[in-house]
């Protein structure tokens, strides 16, 4: 399609050429190696076009990011309000979610740059806290309080640290990046490793 062609689409559909070149360079390249030229090119557009959308390069990483985020984060908050189901239910709902929509998929490549190359791009990385890490821990804290209150937490200083729940996601992601190639992680027996250890075994079940 040429540029002139893509003047006439709507400008949302434009944007979202622009971010999956983007996506598609900085899986490729990674993050510093990728220039916003290449991104133009990948997209059959005039570099001053992916300005008109977006200043910088950092702004496209965090166009992104909240494009990616927000449907796993709307997930997150509908399972942490439904009160029927144990808080042990609503963490393994949560890590079927980074199963099915992170492990393995563009968003996780996304994690992935973000732990190779954030340290050198500190808007890229705060944003990102600020955005995504927050509100996901923030939901956790609320499911966890909730477990300490219930009794279901094997220790109630878990509360106070979602990171603890957070960990093994963090740990797959890494392990998928660097060691997966020499030593295969069996990620839901991970979760489900995690679960014990958060949480007391429910009545009923086998000690």
């Amino acid at each position: 399609m040429t540029e002139k062609s893509r003047r006439r689409r709507d400008p949302q559909e434009r944007r979202a050429d622009i971010l999956a070149a983007a996506l598609s360079l900085f899986a490729e390249r990674g993050f510093a190696a990728t220039r916003i030229e290449d991104v133009a090119a990948k997209a059959g557009i005039a570099k001053g076009t992916v300005y008109l959308h977006f200043p910088d390069k950092e702004a496209l990483f965090t166009s992104l990011a909240s494009t990616m985020a927000s449907p796993i984060l709307e997930q997150m908050e509908m399972l942490a309000a439904n009160d029927a189901i144990s808080s042990r239910a609503m963490v393994a709902g949560l890590y079927e979610l980074v199963q099915t929509e992170i492990l393995g998929t563009v968003r996780g490549q996304m994690l992935r740059l973000l732990l190779a190359e954030g340290q050198f791009f500190p808007v890229v990385t705060e944003f990102y806290h600020r955005n995504v890490m927050t509100v996901g821990l923030r939901i956790l804290r609320t499911v966890l309080e909730r477990a300490a209150k219930r009794g279901e937490l094997h220790s109630a200083k878990i509360a106070a640290f979602p990171q603890m729940a957070f960990a093994p996601v963090l740990l797959s992601i890494v392990w998928q990046t660097l060691f997966e190639p020499y030593e295969h992680l069996d990620t839901r027996g991970l979760f489900e490793a995690f679960l014990d250890t958060l949480f007391r075994t429910p009545q009923g079940d086998a000690s």
